[in-house]
């Protein structure tokens, strides 16, 4: 199991040992791909190839991108067809974000996939964010590491989601700690 996929499998990994290396090299090619994406004229070809760089080679197929954006590891990130994201996107993916067939995300969302130990800060604890088909994310929403939405799900504008939402075709604002009721 490599580095990446020990930070998918919710396995504690501490930032300063040997093995999270190439974790941090990884960020580094990453943040040179977004600053060259982040700065290319829209729609031109300087801006799908910094696009297809950021991904290591081809963005995913399909995929709906207005910048600008911040994606830590868009390598750990799985796009279903016809995904859109909107401006101001972050997505903060070591831990896995899985996003379905016909995904809408609004303007200034924020997906985290990782944490930190507590006790000892230096540690990450990460857990994969899925986002289930045909879901659409207001503008404004911070998804939490852990959650996973249903299909056809809409999260109302300026929420955040827990661990624990409402499995598929629900629509909701505001933090639900259960389905009941929906």
């Amino acid at each position: 199991m490599d580095i990446f996929e020990k930070l998918e499998s919710g396995a504690a990994v501490d930032m300063y040992t040997p093995e999270y290396r190439p974790v941090v090299e990884e960020l580094h090619r990453t943040y040179k791909a977004l600053h060259r994406l982040n700065a290319a004229e829209p729609l031109s070809e300087e801006q799908r190839h910094a696009l297809d760089d950021l991904f290591g080679g081809k963005a995913p197929e399909g995929l709906g991108l207005f910048t600008p954006v911040q994606i830590d590891f868009p390598k750990q990130m799985r796009f279903g067809a016809h995904v859109f994201i909107n401006h101001s996107f972050t997505a903060m993916s070591v831990g896995g974000i899985w996003l379905g067939d016909r995904v809408q995300i609004g303007p200034h969302v924020t997906i985290v996939t990782d944490n930190h130990d507590f006790s000892k800060r230096s540690v990450l604890i990460c857990k994969p964010v899925k986002i289930g088909n045909g879901v659409w994310i207001g503008a404004n929403v911070t998804i939490l590491p852990g959650v996973t939405v249903g299909e056809n799900a809409v999260i109302a504008g300026r929420e955040r989601s827990s661990p624990k939402m409402c499995p598929r075709a629900a629509s909701w604002a505001g933090i639900r700690p259960g389905c009941s009721g929906c």
